[in-house]
């Protein structure tokens, strides 16, 4: 009943309302609101910085465990471990041409003299940290040294090398650049103003400074940050006890930021992520402007009941914004409009229904486009797009698990003939049946795709290079024992496949992925070219082993 008299349209309530300000109201609350946004800003931007910190620790301790993983792989090399100087020197050049931030890699033998596999002069490392633990049998990484010969600062990573019959046979010794972790460092700021850097227990910094042009114009570096400038700001002290910074404070350059820290290395170096304060603060700099400008706004216009009125208002204004936004960042599912909504005007009522139609249309339309973009539409396999994205995927995933991981190409033999005699509504026939037959073949965790034409691509993750065989001739005899098109018309076919296995040297293209494609598809060429109906093994440095009809 009460409903009866409250009047419907925007226009009528505000003439209804606009005879009581808001002004004391508004102003009252809005300066309380500037302080706890105040705090709730400073809040989540100390969080954000420890939770990035903390991220930032993880990638940075994962390129130290690369780094040891790889030294210690050249150690355990067959070469190294013979103590053939006449391989041992192309293998740890090749390592060195293959890795942008490896300064030098040498094996220095169990006398300690390094370079008797290189044609330099020698050089006697007896009495080094490293070459002593070495002897001792255990792996070392060093602080950060400066290099003799660039003056560049390197880590060194060394490893025992031990013989086949169990003595000691020399320490490898891999110097690593600081290249490596300014990039992660440039990668890992936020920001306009934000920076991530490292810090030595005596407060030197190891990576290159975000300022370091300012600091040359200022006369305090003559050319690069790295172990030329200390710090000894709150946020240090406070790391050096133990604790985080509780507020702003003053950085090397003598801005005022807020930072947090992570101790890495074992307590070694300092990881430290810092924005200006006042970048932080921006947001609260808007919602004072905007505040204001509103209040001002709604003395001259407003009534004492504008309160109810921007509630009416503001509360399913505030849900379809909210829509809006799932929607730009792709959630066209979510919730249009709350049950407990209060009443609106007609006008926005209207607005509501026709936005949460469109709503609904626009999430059954990007659901059928989300599939059509990624199937086949004629097999109903994933097309090539879904097979270059997922499949790059999941031979990454794979790579950093240390798994193995196969890929194989199939195609059709004689396809065209078939499309010949028979025409191309059999060849569709046929392209169907045989995607069904290869469905039932391959593993759940398998991607089976069409490549294009009567072409079919199989990543098999997990799979090394005996069980991606096993699995491609099973393919192979599953088509083979099968008939294709109708009872009436039986087609017999084959196909012949390509399989490729990850390997570490990529040859071709920009990635593993990419570079198993390439050798796969080198191997299908070379089933086609020797037979058909039989499958080729392309092995690393593009040695192909041919697999004949029937071999498991």
């Amino acid at each position: 009943m009460h409903n009866l008299f409250v009047p419907k349209t925007i226009i009528s309530r505000i003439r209804c309302y606009s005879f009581f300000m808001v002004g004391v109201p508004l102003i009252f609350i809005s300066v309380i609101l500037l302080f706890f946004i105040k705090s709730a800003i400073f809040k989540a931007t100390k969080q954000e910085l420890e939770e990035q910190v903390i991220s930032h620790k993880v990638v940075i301790e994962e390129w130290f465990r690369e780094r040891q993983n790889n030294v210690k792989f050249l150690a355990e090399t067959e070469a190294l471990r013979s103590g053939d100087l006449k391989r041992i020197g192309p293998i740890l050049q090749k390592f060195d041409d293959t890795h942008d931030d490896i300064s030098v890699v040498i094996l220095a033998g169990p006398d300690g003299i390094a370079g008797r596999h290189l044609s330099g002069p020698l050089i006697n490392v007896s009495d080094r940290e490293y070459f002593i633990k070495g002897r001792a049998g255990k792996a070392h990484v060093t602080k950060v040294l400066t290099g003799r010969g660039s003056g560049n600062p390197i880590i060194i990573f060394s490893h025992p090398v031990t013989m086949k019959d169990g003595t000691f046979g020399g320490v490898v010794i891999l110097g690593s650049r600081l290249t490596a972790i300014d990039k992660l460092m440039k990668n890992l700021r936020f920001g306009d103003t934000g920076e991530t850097y490292i810090l030595n227990r005596e407060g030197y910094m190891l990576t290159e400074s975000r300022y370091a042009a300012q600091l040359k114009a200022e006369g305090r570096i003559k050319s690069t940050a790295i172990l030329e400038i200390k710090t000894s700001t709150k946020g240090f002290e406070a790391a050096l006890s133990g604790s985080q910074p509780q507020g702003p404070y003053l950085d090397y350059r003598g801005a005022e930021v807020l930072g947090a820290s992570q101790w890495i290395r074992d307590g070694r170096w300092l990881l430290v992520s810092e924005i200006d304060y006042n970048e932080a603060l921006s947001p609260l700099y808007s919602f004072i402007w905007t505040a204001f400008s509103g209040a001002a706004l709604t003395l001259l216009i407003l009534t004492p009941f504008a309160i109810r009125l921007i509630r009416s208002i503001n509360i399913p204004i505030s849900q379809l914004n909210n829509v809006a936004r799932q929607m730009t960042l792709g959630k066209f599912d979510c919730a249009c409009a709350e049950a407990d909504m209060p009443s609106p005007p007609d006008e926005i009522k209207q607005l509501m229904e026709a936005f949460c139609s469109m709503q609904e249309k626009v999430d059954s339309t990007v659901q059928e486009l989300q599939k059509s973009a990624v199937t086949d539409q004629l097999t109903g396999l994933p097309n090539r797009r879904y097979l270059m994205k997922e499949g790059a995927r999941l031979v990454d995933i794979a790579i950093r698990a240390g798994q193995p991981c196969s890929l194989m190409i199939m195609d059709i033999d004689h396809f065209k003939v078939i499309n010949d005699t028979y025409g191309h509504t059999m060849g569709d026939v046929v392209l169907q049946q045989m995607s069904r037959a290869f469905q039932e073949i391959v593993r759940t965790s398998d991607i089976i795709a069409r490549y294009g034409g009567e072409e079919f691509v199989v990543v098999a993750p997990g799979s090394d290079i005996d069980s991606g065989k096993n699995l491609a001739e099973r393919l192979r005899q599953g088509i083979e024992a099968r008939t294709f098109n109708n009872e009436t018309e039986p087609l017999a076919c084959t196909i012949s496949i390509g399989v490729a296995h990850y390997a570490t040297d990529i040859k071709f293209g920009a990635d593993a992925y990419e570079d198993m494609l390439a050798r796969a598809d080198k191997a299908l060429y070379d089933a086609k070219d020797t037979g058909r109906n039989k499958l080729c093994i392309a092995e690393p440095h593009n040695k192909l082993t041919d697999s004949p009809k029937g071999e498991n």
